[in-house]
């Protein structure tokens, strides 16, 4: 697989990604990296980031990471838990691993974090449209 392009795709060819200022910085065979600054945009009516923001960054982390075997995937479900509330112009890291990849589903665990402070995580199954 070829990484760098992989990661040159969602960075410029990813409206979604573009227009929320997600970034993917990288990936391989074992972790997925995407990052997002908490800007004014991303924030709830209580100044906090908003939850749907660290959902997106979690669930693209997560997508990023099951396509790291070449093949397309769909999201198929999600399941997330806030732990901690982000707090405005800081960086989010989301991190992504495999917990089990199948022939037609991929398991994928997303964190995301701001620093050391764990703020989500959920779990995300896939379905491999090339199986």
């Amino acid at each position: 697989m070829d990484y760098q392009a992989q990661l040159d795709k969602a960075n410029t060819k990813n409206a979604f990604m573009l227009h929320n200022g997600i970034r993917a910085v990288s990936v391989n065979e074992k972790e997925a990296v995407c990052e997002a600054m908490a800007a004014p945009e991303a924030l709830n009516h209580m100044g906090s980031v908003h939850g749907s923001m660290m959902m997106s960054l979690a669930e693209i982390t997560a997508g990023l990471m099951a396509r790291s075997d070449g093949r397309g995937y769909v999201s198929v479900e999600a399941s997330f838990r806030f732990i901690g509330g982000g707090k405005a112009g800081e960086k989010m890291t989301a991190r992504a691993e495999v917990v089990k990849r199948g022939r037609t589903m991929a398991f994928i665990r997303s964190r995301v974090y701001q620093g050391e402070k764990l703020l989500l995580d959920g779990d995300v199954i896939f379905y491999c449209t090339e199986a």
